[in-house]
């Protein structure tokens, strides 16, 4: 953590302990069990089998067409809880066009 963060007290939201390692995941006590994210990536989302309700990534997207749907289910959140936390420019840029700025951890560079 940086020391301007720390002051300013700017940390990243704390992810749900059963997300994969990766740059999308689910923030932590935020899921509401809708179902919705899970039903645009099912490859991806999945429900806890040990907290009842809570979604997580449980892997990472790979392919343009799991982005897609990676990005699908962040539109779809009721709770906004899915985020990503990575600092690619072009998923950042496609996801501040698509209006889910609020959804990341970082800005795109020129933005």
């Amino acid at each position: 953590m940086k020391l301007f963060d720390f002051v300013f007290g700017n940390k990243l939201p704390k992810r749900f302990s059963e997300n994969s390692e990766g740059d999308f995941y689910v923030k932590n006590q935020v899921c509401t069990a809708c179902g919705a994210p899970e039903a645009e990536a099912p490859d991806l989302i999945d429900h806890s089998k040990t907290e009842w309700g809570h979604c997580y990534f449980k892997r990472q997207p790979q392919t343009p067409e799991e982005l897609e749907r990676a990005i699908c289910a962040m539109e779809v959140s009721c709770v906004s809880g899915i985020r990503y936390g990575g600092k690619d420019e072009s998923i950042l840029r496609q996801l501040y066009e698509r209006g889910l700025g609020g959804e990341c951890d970082y800005k795109p560079a020129k933005h």
